[in-house]
């Protein structure tokens, strides 16, 4: 179960250093039909979920390595916002990564959500897909 990926670089947000929080398999509120992700029963929370202390150990160990990065990306095997303890992971990555920026991408749910949106904010960057404003679209 691998969390961290990259640095990947990305002409939108140079080197970034990918963060997974859904690495064992996918858990998001959405089951497209493009995504790359085998199809799945949309879920409105994670079952499995990494603890904060083993994400910061292994950001840790990047950041002691001198790794060159510009962000750190929250991602998922799916929507990254489900994550229960959104707000206290950007937190502790603010502590550990002053000089990083932080971004997510994510679908955009999470901005229905008061403590989630509130979590967002706190990010550097957000970044939604919104790939229909049209309900007859977005639904099939």
């Amino acid at each position: 179960m691998k969390i961290l990926f990259g640095p990947v670089s990305s002409r939108r947000f140079g080197r970034s250093l990918g963060i997974d929080l859904s690495p064992s398999k996918k858990q998001c509120n959405f089951d497209c039909v493009y995504c790359e992700l085998d199809p799945k029963k949309a879920q409105e929370k994670q079952d499995e979920i990494i603890s904060i202390d083993k994400i910061i150990s292994e950001v840790k160990v990047v950041l002691e390595k001198n790794v060159e990065f510009d962000f750190l990306t929250l991602t998922a095997n799916g929507e990254p916002s489900l994550y229960p303890y959104l707000n206290e992971l950007i937190l502790s990555l603010r502590s550990i990564a002053k000089d990083k920026k932080l971004l997510i991408l994510s679908n955009g749910t999470a901005v229905l959500d008061e403590g989630k949106f509130n979590a967002l904010l706190k990010l550097d960057v957000v970044k939604f897909s919104l790939d229909s404003a049209v309900a007859k679209t977005f639904y099939r």
